[in-house]
């Protein structure tokens, strides 16, 4: 899993958000999902387009498509996550995970297709460490720093890594990566106010580690991410995120994701290209 954590994280760290105000968010419903997931299926859309007028007209010279096929299957055991499988064809098929658990808190994961594990370490029930081990290299490991119950502090052993979490209520407004102590990268979201069903438990805030994704550690459902990159060694474009959202009894049955991206060009031509992808997820639940 270091090799789906880390990388990930970096890359998704180094592109991100803006540093105004936030505006309040809604009142956050209960801060524990009680639905479990069962299903998650996956259809997506990709359409490019180059402009030859700097951003004016735009023509579309490529697209992609697939449709609706089953992506992950949850398996739980009572209250526990003990497996999540993954049924893609494409980039994440090493992504199926086993869920151990020790005095009532999952200890390890494992991703048995690439031989990986990460170990989870608590202090007072709250997850304070993670450790990736390896027989060939030295283990990477994060350790976590809290205020209260919110993480507010990620830091990577050994090395001038570290994330702060800025949290508003019950929901992460920002987070932002630091390298030596320079902030490289800001992420910011928005949220509805209605029920996260990735939040709740200690094998679902690893979920969200596991994904790069913290935000999915907030009560409710992200709307809006924007991505900044302080500090560019290329200039890697401008990426923007939006969701919407299907409801059944205040949990989302559709989320669909809009990803924009404007890529410059490094020579004298003035065009600019452009990628857009439409992603639809769709999430069933065990029955209460």
């Amino acid at each position: 899993m270091k090799k789906l954590l880390f990388p990930a994280l970096l890359v998704c760290l180094a592109i991100l958000s803006s540093c105004g105000k936030e505006k309040p968010t809604p009142a956050p419903t209960p801060t524990i999902s009680n639905k479990k997931i069962s299903e998650i299926y996956y259809e997506y859309e990709c359409h490019d387009y180059i402009s030859n007028d700097n951003g004016q007209t735009w023509d579309e010279y490529d697209s992609e498509y697939q449709d609706k096929e089953l992506r992950e299957r949850w398996t739980w055991d009572g209250d526990k996550l003990s497996s999540i499988e993954n049924y893609s064809q494409f980039i994440y098929d090493d992504l199926s995970l086993n869920f151990t658990y020790e005095n009532g808190l999952v200890s390890e994961i494992t991703a048995p297709a690439i031989n990986e594990r990460m170990i989870c370490y608590y202090d007072n029930d709250k997850m304070s460490r993670i450790e990736f081990p390896s027989e060939n290299e030295s283990s990477e490991a994060w350790d976590f720093v809290y205020s209260g119950n919110k993480m507010i502090r990620i830091n990577k052993v050994d090395l001038p890594e570290y994330f702060t979490i800025t949290w508003d209520g019950n929901n992460i407004s920002m987070i932002k990566c630091f390298e030596s102590d320079v902030c490289t990268t800001e992420m910011s979201y928005t949220y509805d106010n209605k029920q996260n069903p990735y939040h709740g438990s200690d094998a679902l805030l690893a979920w969200a580690i596991i994904n790069a994704d913290f935000a999915l550690m907030s009560s409710n459902n992200m709307t809006s991410e924007r991505i900044n990159d302080l500090f560019p060694i290329l200039n890697s474009g401008e990426e923007y995120y939006t969701y919407t959202y299907q409801y059944q009894d205040n949990y989302p049955t559709l989320k669909t994701q809009i990803e924009e991206v404007i890529m410059p060009h490094f020579d004298q031509v003035d065009y600019l290209t452009k990628h857009i992808t439409e992603k639809r997820y769709y999430i069933n639940y065990l029955e209460d």
